[in-house]
């Protein structure tokens, strides 16, 4: 799952599925999407990547936010702040899997979208203080973009859709930021939480849509890859301001180590499980919903918390850290490997054992690191990840049958 960009002008890159000389996916003027081949395989645009930039800007904020805030209430508004950055994603992501546009047009709307978005990651820092307005404001222009880009695809055939309520949200969040701050975060709370159970109310009537196999999981994976740099830039930046001496150099390299044995647990195997899902899933949008919406939003989470955590460890590996700091980096990867339990189940119908220990194990040790030095949580949970990636690499290459706890049949079937 690499992200690519076809040197085929204009940026619209496609691949064929097939050798029956169906045409595969195009860019034209022609107004709403009108459907494309089946064998179509629409790749990554440099235009995304590019779009993409910007919120490597959002996590960097949002995982700064949360490294320096002084406990729980701060870790709350901080996680708070990451919602509508998630939604404005996924909601561009969805929009243009598929879609059937002029090059100049979808650059133009993702070019202005990228903007809205610059400026929330500029008001974040003092969101929650003179910027809230600002915050609002842009976040409410990026779904104004998104809902009236979404109606001239005629992609909604009533009018109370998630977008529809997107941009309601936004509205409120606009005005929620007049509020003083103490009243302005529970209004805030409210909000995402009103749009965070939107796709359960109203996704439905998403069931109907088509998406590309290739695209979405593509697009989605690249997020990850956002979230994975940002433990990179943590601990990096910890190495560059200390000493590389004894202690210090041994937390680098395993909290390098630990990002690592991330990447590989998602992209090893679970990366080309979700496309495959996608593919075989008889109603593609309950993925889109469950797995990609929501599960990849907990991905993120995780590893924005991680990596906190790996930059506490890598600046001083000696301390004890207290209260929320001491718990960042445990209950990253807890979350981050649970995770990869809840979009199993929602995809195949069952969690592998192998990642229900992993995370429970890890939960363990995110109770135990109150107690220790930074640095021996740090290894404690790098030897986990990479301990569940060896073993899981084993078992897959002996060819021996997955050891699955079944809960449902699955979206796409076992």
């Amino acid at each position: 799952m690499v992200a690519v960009a076809s040197e085929d002008y204009p940026d619209t890159p496609t691949e064929s599925g097939g050798d029956d000389g169906s045409a595969g996916i195009t860019a034209d003027d022609g107004g709403p999407d009108r459907g494309r081949s089946p064998h179509a395989v629409q790749r990554v645009t440099w235009a995304e990547l590019f779009f993409d930039l910007v919120f490597v800007f959002a996590v960097t904020q949002v995982a700064h936010a949360v490294s320096v805030g002084d406990g729980w209430a701060d870790l709350g508004r901080s996680i708070l702040l990451f919602v509508p950055f998630w939604w404005a994603w996924v909601g561009c992501a969805i929009l243009f899997n598929g879609m059937v546009i002029s090059a100049t047009k979808r650059h133009l709307v993702l070019l202005a979208i990228a903007g809205a978005a610059f400026v929330m990651c500029i008001s974040v820092p003092d969101a929650y203080g003179n910027r809230g307005v600002l915050f609002g404001a842009a976040y409410l222009v990026s779904r104004i973009l998104l809902g009236a880009t979404m109606r001239v695809r005629d992609a909604f055939k009533v009018r109370l859709d998630p977008f529809t309520v997107g941009v309601l949200a936004g509205l409120a969040w606009m005005f929620a930021g007049l509020l003083p701050s103490d009243t302005r975060q529970w209004v805030w709370l409210a909000l995402a939480l009103i749009e965070l159970a939107v796709p359960l109310v109203l996704g439905h009537r998403l069931d109907y849509m088509q998406f590309d196999a290739s695209h979405l999981p593509e697009r989605f994976g690249l997020f990850v890859i956002i979230a994975l740099g940002e433990t990179l830039v943590g601990i990096g930046q910890g190495g560059t301001r200390n000493a590389l001496h004894g202690e210090e150099a041994v937390t680098l390299f395993v909290a390098f180590l630990l990002s690592c044995g991330l990447w590989w647990t998602y992209f090893q195997y679970g990366a080309s499980a979700t496309e495959h899902a996608l593919k075989v899933a008889k109603v593609p949008a309950i993925l889109v919903r469950s797995s990609f919406s929501y599960g990849h939003m907990l991905f993120v989470l995780g590893i924005i918390l991680a990596a906190a955590g790996m930059s506490q460890a890598v600046a001083d590996p000696t301390a004890r850290l207290h209260g929320v700091h001491a718990l960042l980096l445990g209950s990253g990867v807890s979350l981050y490997v649970a995770t990869f339990c809840y979009t199993r189940i929602m995809m195949f119908g069952g969690a592998s054992y192998t990642r229900v220990v992993a995370a429970l194990l890890a939960i363990v040790v995110t109770a135990c690191s109150p107690a220790l030095p930074a640095i021996v949580p740090l290894a404690l949970l790098a030897a986990l990840v990479i301990a569940l990636n060896a073993f899981e690499f084993y078992w897959v290459t002996a060819g021996k049958p997955l050891m699955l706890i079944n809960v449902w049949q699955g979206a796409a079937g076992r």
